[in-house]
């Protein structure tokens, strides 16, 4: 019996012990997200599109030192509207925790003078109940930045900032009546430099002007 005590004591005093030992985590994780908020009005709904970026940057001054700490992400990435979901999917990345402040999140457009790097598709609905497919094609390379006050980031977390977008917002300067009135290419209103051009104009000044204005990022 003494035996058998003396056998349990050791065994909770080494279990004990390797507890004691498990190293504290010195890094922790972060990810990058883009979202989409606001996506239908009472005559507007996107449902489907994309927004392809080439660059993704965070910048944070950690507690107790005197430079901030930049993470950059850069790849050209497909955001899918709909879902959220980036191809490729953006890496997720090791950063040093603790307590962030001045923090700052931008993306930039991919811009290769040739393709859209903004898709935006649904339905606009007319005063008279009918509808009609929409397109937006935007292919700008803009840089949309936002800040937030202070993060604190656990050690051994995984922490996801996502930029939220409001695409709604860009069509704010257009009225249900201009949209009756746009040309249809194949049945469908498309806003783009060559089609409905007065009006891609007034959306290209309010995606200009939300770069800063029309953003804000969560993270957890």
């Amino acid at each position: 019996m003494k035996k058998l005590i003396l056998s349990l004591v050791f065994g909770i005093a080494v279990i004990t012990s390797c507890k004691n030992d498990d190293p504290v985590p010195t890094t922790a994780t972060f990810s990058f997200n883009v979202g989409f908020t606001g996506n239908s009005s009472s005559f507007l709904n996107f449902s489907t599109g994309e927004i392809v970026l080439t660059e993704i940057v965070w910048d944070g001054t950690l507690e107790g030192s005197t430079l901030p700490t930049s993470v950059t992400h850069s790849v050209v990435t497909t955001i899918d509207v709909a879902t959220g979901v980036a191809n490729p999917a953006i890496p997720v990345i090791e950063i040093s925790p603790g307590k962030y402040s001045k923090i700052s999140m931008g993306i930039e457009l991919w811009d290769n003078g040739v393709d859209a790097n903004i898709i935006l598709e649904g339905i606009f609905t007319h005063s008279d109940a009918s509808t009609f497919p929409i397109k937006f094609i935007f292919d700008s390379g803009e840089v949309f930045e936002t800040t937030l006050a202070s993060l604190t980031i656990a050690p051994g977390s995984n922490t996801l900032c996502t930029l939220n977008l409001n695409p709604i917002l860009w069509f704010a300067n257009i009225t249900q009546s201009e949209l009756e009135e746009a040309a249809l290419s194949s049945g469908t209103i498309v806003l783009s430099e060559s089609s409905n051009a007065a009006l891609y104009d007034k959306v290209e000044e309010a995606i200009l002007n939300a770069t800063t204005d029309d953003t804000s990022i969560s993270c957890n």
